[in-house]
This record gives C-alpha cells, structure tokens and sequence, in this order.
C-alpha cells in the first residue's frame, strides 16, 4: 500500500469555525466509506455511510483515474458505489462528496491501492479466530468496530522473509489511533507499533524461523466505531525506510540514495524534478516492485547538497560550495551533531532554516551559527513549530559553522531535516477558506471565513472574489483588512434557484505586495476533532484541516431566512454618525418563534444597538453607532440570527467608514 501525507508546514492551523450554517441537519453527511477503497486497475464496491444521503444525484472525486457511480440512492444512511480505478490512476487518499437535492456532503475518504484486496471477517478478535491469509502481499480492509474490539490476521513467512506491515487509518481521516502487533504461533510479542496521532505505524520485521504467524490491529486506547477503519497491507514487500536529499532543483534531475527492505541491489534512484509546484512525489520502482511507499522532495530554486558523515566537529565540518544552498542531513544516531561549513563571498543578510517537521521528519530541530573557533553568533530552537530559524548578517569572505542538533533525541531514518541558507523571502501571504461543503437555502445565506497566513511582514489588505458559483448563488464582497487575520463574505442563494445546483468554487485573494498585486487561492479547510482532545468551548478556535474540493449547493428553503434590502449590504458612513439597519425574516412552514439577533465583523468603536426579532414577527431594526474615533476602514459586518438551536446570518453587509 502505497502512503500519502498531507504536508504540514502551512496546513497544521486553527481557523475560527465558520458562522453556523444553514440547518447542516437537512444536508447530506459522510461519516465513513467501507471498503475504504479498491485497487488499481480494477472495479471495487464500497458503501458510503452517513445521514441524508437519499436522493443522491451524483459524487464528486478529487484527481483523475477514478470513476465512481452511485449503484442505489434510496437509503439515507448509506449509499453502495461502484469505483472505476483505471491502472494509471495515482496511489493514495481521494475526496469523495455526495451531491444531493439538499446540498453537498463533507469529504468522505477512499484509498486507491497497487495490491490485491480483501474484507476483514468478524469474529476475528483472538489469535484463535484469527483470519487466514493465503496469499500475500494483500491489502485488507478493516474497521475496529467498538471498544476493546482487535482484529487478529494469520498468515505464513519463511525463515530470512522480510515483512512489511503498513497501516492506513490516520491518512484517510479515520477515527482509529492505530497500533499494530506483531506475534509468533505461541502468542509472544515479536515486534509493536504505535505513533503519535499525526502518524500511521508500519512495522518492518526479520523472521528468523519459517512458521505461522499473526499480526493484531488495534486502537491505540480500545476505542472503534463505524469510523475506525483502516487498510492494512502486508507481504514481502520492497519499502523505503530512509532517503537523501529531500529536495531538487526545478528542471533538474537528483539522484536520491535509498535505504530500505526489500530493495535488492537498489541504493540510488533518479528522480525528475519537475519546473513548476513546490513538491514532486514518486513511487521507486525497485527490482521486486512499486515501493509500499512513495518518495517526497522539495521543489527550488536551490542549489542542492547532501550531508557528508562524519561530520560531527568543526574539524569534519561539511563544506558547502556557496551560498544560497540546500543542504540535507540525518540524525543518524542519539547524540549525534551535523556541522556544516560556509564561506560567503560578499556580505548580506542571511536565513538559517530547518525545514524537518514540515515534511514530516520526527525532529525537533535546534540550530546554532558559530565562528570558526567555537563561539556561539546565535542561535534557535523553535521558530515555526519545531523547526529551528536564524536570520543575520554574514561578512564577506568570512567562515562560519552551521551547526544540527536535535532536542528530543531522536535518530534514524525518520530524523531527517532540509536546511536552506538563502537570502531572506520577500513579504508573501497564503490563504485558507471554511467551511469546504457551503450549502445555502434558498432566500438564505450562509458564511465563508477566509483566514490569511501573513509572511515576512505582509500587511496589506487583500480582496477576496469568488469563482465557479452555480446559477442562482451569488457572493458578497469580500475584503481582509490592513493587518488582520481573516474576514467572512457571504454566499446567498435566490429564492427561485434551483434546488441542488452546485458548483465546485474557489475563493481567491488578491493583495499588493511592493507595487504589484499578487492573488493567490485559498486552500478549502474542513473542521474535525482531535482524538481524545475536549471538544472545543463556544467561541475557541476548530481545528482545520486541508480539503482538495469547496463546493456551493442550493438546498431547500430553512426554517427562516433573515434578508435585507439590496441598499443595505454596502453603506456608507462617517465618523460620529449611526446607520439604521433594517432586517427581515421570511419564516417557513408556521416558524413564529422570536429570533435573537447578534453582530460580529464590525470595527473597533463600532456599537451596535439590538432589537430582535419578536415572536411572529418579521422585522427588526439595528443601529450601527460609528464613534468618532472609529478606524477608516472596509470591512464586513455579519448580522446572525438564533431561533432555538437554528442559527442564520444575513447577507453580509460590506461598511465603508469615512470622515
């Protein structure tokens, strides 16, 4: 089984939840896909399993090489689905969404594999149940289906095999914290598993002796659920334990050197670095076979370098022909220090920066700039993350030492770091949009929270446009103030559009860096929950992470809506003055209840005045108090509304305050 990961090294963030949605019951939902997936080449049946999901009128997919068709749409709670996966299609996690006439589901998961599959049988949760597996590699699909539930495989090695077991959960957005163990026929513990909650294990294991064997799967703590599902491939498989350097130079091509199991005579491979993208992946094509895992580098501009061992003091200090550069390097034991030696031929100002758990490695870095005879110039430990930056001035023709260490010790193949000493980056900024799955009633509107990554001293505004909506769903303007972390617009959907339209969107940013303006997409974040962490308390961030699709679907009308007049969503107003806001509900099917009306987004030194909306009534009025020290400022204000637990917002109101 081939493995994927998400790069952390921008997406590893919290972003403010997004406004309440539009009665999220009535939409579709995704819980868990079981089989999670199929291999390459092949046809697979999988069942999509969740809430609302009757009715579904087609699915979305993230890349290419895979078509899915939904077999039967008349069960809410679960959807069969028969995937088309062509031989070319790439290996890894891809989104699977739901499309139905009351709106778009969250991102489902499912795998694309390169080994033949099979489903785990329960009873399977003792080595004496154990299910038999003749034919190996293999790919199992599994679910630990309820607390304290293990499920046992047995299967037979020869003596000198080496094996390969590689779990999936964590990368399909499973709820299981997998643990793998590893037994001999009388029951002991050969070799187990376990790795932080960002992690999936895979255990690689020698076996002296010919016989039968058994490997457990389990949950980290004995908690299961329908969405504790998990692939689990195993066999005498060719695996890439270890690998340098972990960057290229865009339009050129790197010979990697891999360590591993299973390899034959391979050391090195070629790899193409692409002239566009900031990664390129690759699947080693060793002599017994694709590689269970692919291979990741960094796409630069950097000349590139690799760590020469031993180079543990000043004297053995690796030297680097110049600067800028990359270079890369492995803790290859406990203790162990990499000095690496430069000499700049003209004075400036340089960045020192390890790039090691955003890519993945096990490290927290500390970095250290010295003189030649020892003395300490600066140094860092956590800069972002726990990866380590230094920025300062160099002399020219001057030498000075760069010095690796790491503060929790640990080594080995997944210890590795990418060290780039360049000039520093200019100003830039990235963005990212929630929720991925806008679902509007129709007459209602519903908000997108737009959060900005401000790099290297970014500080403009940045102007945010919507692309890809479906007929009859607009956007509001939308604008990320000088200096601030994120902004909502809204999405309103008119009365008449057609119920279930969709479009996949995209949110774009654009903001002027020196005198040019530069746009950029936002990357579509989805909310979850952590395992084991509390839930979030009301107004504390949601953890985020990245989706591949953002969709907007027209859905059935809500309870009530809350609309204004098309002169109300951009007003004008001076320092010292108040505007009058004038909102209405349009109630559904006898809601009458009174609505509470809230406002968020506004200025500093802006005060609202409330009034809600009275049982069976339709209108309120907001005034907004602008005080004369209020900021010069565009922004959007969000008027919400709460009737019991059913919460709408109203069309954003874009409030330009002038002198």
């Amino acid at each position: 089984m081939y493995r994927f990961r998400v790069p952390h090294w921008f997406w590893c963030l919290s972003a403010a939840a997004a406004l309440g949605g539009p009665a999220a019951a009535q939409a579709p939902s995704v819980g868990f896909v079981f089989p999670a997936g199929g291999q390459t080449g092949t046809k697979a049946t999988v069942t999509v399993n969740g809430g609302n999901l009757q009715g579904a009128t087609g699915l979305l997919l993230s890349g290419e090489g895979v078509k899915a068709t939904i077999t039967n749409n008349a069960n809410a709670g679960a959807v069969p689905v028969e995937l088309e996966i062509a031989s070319t299609a790439a290996p890894g996690v891809r989104e699977m969404r739901v499309v139905t006439p009351r709106g778009t589901s969250n991102a489902g998961r499912i795998w694309v594999g390169a080994f033949p599959e099979s489903n785990e049988t329960e009873p399977n949760n003792s080595l004496a149940t154990a299910n038999k597996l003749d034919k190996l590699p293999v790919t199992v699909n599994g679910q630990v289906n309820g607390a304290e539930d293990a499920d046992f495989f047995t299967f037979q090695a020869g003596a000198g095999d080496t094996y390969v077991f590689d779990l999936v959960a964590y990368q399909m957005s499973s709820g299981l914290d997998g643990y793998l163990a590893l037994f001999d026929a009388k029951g002991k513990v050969l070799k187990s598993g376990q790795e932080p909650f960002d992690r999936d294990p895979r255990l690689v294991y020698t076996f002296k002796d010919a016989g039968t064997y058994s490997i457990q799967v389990r949950d980290s703590m004995y908690r299961g659920g329908g969405n504790f599902t998990y692939l689990l491939t195993l066999g005498r498989l060719p695996v890439i334990t270890s690998y340098l350097p972990r960057g290229g130079k865009r339009g050129q091509t790197v010979n990697v050197r891999v360590e591993g199991a299973n390899l034959g005579s391979m050391t090195t491979m070629p790899v193409q670095v692409p002239a566009e993208g900031e990664r390129v992946q690759v699947v080693p094509p060793t002599p017994a076979g694709p590689a269970v895992n692919p291979i990741s580098l960094v796409v630069s501009d950097l000349d590139e370098a690799v760590e020469t061992e031993p180079n543990d003091t000043s004297a053995q200090a690796t030297a680097l022909p110049g600067v800028p550069i990359a270079v890369s390097g492995r803790i290859d034991r406990r203790g162990d220090v990499d000095v690496y030696k430069i000499r700049p031929t003209a004075a400036a100002n340089l960045t020192f920066e390890i790039f090691a758990r955003r890519l993945g490695a096990r490290i927290d870095s500390s970095l250290r700039v010295l003189e030649p005879g020892g003395k300490v110039i600066q140094e860092n430990d956590d800069a972002d993350g726990k990866d380590s930056r230094i920025v300062m001035g160099v002399q020219a023709n001057t030498e000075y030492l760069v010095e690796v260490t790491t503060k929790d010790q640990n080594f080995g193949g997944d210890a590795f770091y990418r060290l780039e000493i360049d000039p520093p980056a200019g100003q830039d900024f990235r963005l990212s949009a929630s929720p991925d799955s806008v679902n509007v009633g129709q007459g209602g509107s519903t908000v997108v929270t737009v959060t900005v990554q401000r790099i290297n001293g970014f500080n403009s505004p940045v102007e945010l446009r919507v692309e890809g909506l479906p007929q009859g769903l607009t956007a509001s303007p939308g604008l990320i103030p000088a200096g601030a972390q994120s902004a909502q617009f809204t999405v309103t959907a008119d009365p008449a559009a057609a119920q279930g339209a969709m479009g996949q969107i995209r949110v774009f940013g654009k903001g002027k860096i020196g005198d040019k303006d530069v746009e950029k997409a936002a990357r579509p974040t989805e909310g979850y929950k952590v395992p084991l962490a509390p839930d979030p308390q009301p107004g504390q961030p949601v953890p985020q992470r990245p989706t591949e699709i953002m969709t907007a679907t027209a859905m059935p009308p809500t309870a009530y809506a809350l609309t204004l007049a098309p002169d109300q969503r951009a007003i004008t107003v001076k320092r010292g003055a108040s505007v009058m806001i004038k909102v209405t509900a349009v109630r559904q099917m006898g809601q009458n209840a009174a609505i509470n009306l809230t406002v968020a987004g506004q200025p500093a030194n802006v005060t609202p005045a409330l009034q809600n909306i009275a049982e069976k009534m339709t209108e309120a009025t907001i005034t907004l108090n602008v005080a004369a020290n209020a900021p010069l400022v565009k922004q959007n204000v969000i008027i919400t509304g709460t009737m019991g637990n059913n919460v709408q917002v109203a069309p954003a109101i874009t409030l330009t305050i002038t002198e």
